[in-house]
């Protein structure tokens, strides 16, 4: 497929972090926000959770953009087995913190896109182990209280206002943002589309 012939490229999140993710390597999605249920079986092992969910969310935006490439993600941290999505009030940051202090973790992230006319569905799952640190309990109060860590999978950013707090990633940390790019490179070679045609062009990269 040449540049010229590549389709619309839409993300199907509306994650900050994701959208960065793609710009900051020159490719500028449309955004539409699938808005579907994200609940989802307890049972299911967290891989699968993000698989599935992504899943949705990218079929729910691909049927009403049947002409576009659609992304689709979910992330979640697992931490002794158990998923963690969003902390959803500055208390339960506090205590997931407690938890994920000195110890470590798998940031899973399911993608799945969908090529036009859902002619085809490449589904993947991207995990990388994060290494947190120790904040003192003033530290964590204070973070608590920004209100980043309700917006986040697992409650932490490495690129925000956590970064300070963690103690590395072993692996793509793209992943720990919402979005694997070498994934998202194999998966657009797999539907036969070149990352390379969705850069945006030579005028909109000038300073």
């Amino acid at each position: 497929m040449t540049a010229h012939a590549a389709p619309s490229f839409v993300l199907g999140s509306a994650s900050a972090g994701r959208l960065g993710v793609l710009t900051r390597a020159g490719i500028d999605p449309e955004v539409v926000v699938s808005g579907v249920d994200e609940t989802i079986d307890e049972d299911l092992d967290t891989a699968t959770k993000v698989g599935a969910l992504a899943e949705r969310k990218a079929a729910a935006v691909a049927s009403q953009r049947p002409d576009a490439l659609v992304l689709g993600c979910d992330s979640m941290l697992d931490l002794d087995g158990e998923a963690l999505g969003k902390p959803p009030t500055p208390g339960h940051v506090v205590r997931l913190w407690h938890r994920l202090a000195g110890r470590a973790g798998t940031l899973y992230t399911g993608h799945c896109l969908i090529t036009p006319g859902d002619a085809n569905r490449v589904r993947a799952v991207a995990a990388t182990t994060v290494r947190f640190g120790t904040p003192s309990e003033a530290e964590l109060a204070a973070y608590a209280a920004s209100g980043e860590p309700v917006t986040t999978a697992g409650g932490f950013t490495i690129e925000g206002l956590a970064a300070p707090f963690m103690d590395g990633v072993d692996g793509d940390p793209g992943n720990v943002m919402g979005l694997s790019m070498p994934l998202l490179r194999r998966m657009l070679a797999e539907a036969g589309v070149s990352i390379t045609d969705l850069w945006r062009g030579p005028a909109a990269t000038a300073p």
